[in-house]
């Protein structure tokens, strides 16, 4: 009788598993290539074909689900901002911009706090509040991201 029951016990333990994680939602990532840590390298200026080399800086965009986490790691280790964005086949569209606070609500400071000067945004290669940025190149290893005043040149890290 034992077996019998030990066999039941395995059963139910399987039916319970199973019922339970058909009733999760799983929240999936469907950004490609473009998820991960990508180190700013250089930024080139459309207009003039300057350019500015960043290879020794820390500069990075972090790219997961909806989200964009811009950071300077060389002035800031624990705050930066955050950007939502839509992307398309050809195009990255950065929209929505924050300032990383850790979600603290002490303070007047408290929280993230919206973006209204997108000049905070500009060490990051984005220029405005909402930016297109055509895919010039995205594969595993290096992206650059082209919007209409400068190239972004990044690598994977």
């Amino acid at each position: 009788m034992t077996i019998q029951n030990n066999k039941l016990a395995a059963i139910a333990a399987i039916l319970t598993t199973a019922l339970t994680l058909a009733s999760c939602e799983l929240e999936t990532s469907d950004n490609g290539k473009f998820d991960g840590f990508w180190h700013l390298e250089r930024v080139d200026t459309l207009a003039t074909g300057g350019s500015l080399n960043l290879q020794q800086k820390r500069i990075f965009w972090g790219v997961q689900a909806k989200l964009i986490s811009a950071r300077d790691i060389d002035k800031d280790q624990n705050h930066g901002y955050y950007l939502r964005f839509r992307q398309t086949a050809d195009s990255i569209i950065t929209h929505t911009p924050y300032k990383d606070n850790w979600h603290q609500d002490k303070g007047e400071d408290g929280g993230d706090l919206p973006i209204v000067d997108p000049a905070l945004l500009a060490p990051y290669g984005i220029n405005n509040l909402e930016e297109p940025f055509l895919k010039e190149r995205l594969n595993g290893s290096s992206m650059v991201l082209k919007s209409k005043t400068l190239r972004l040149y990044f690598k994977r890290f």
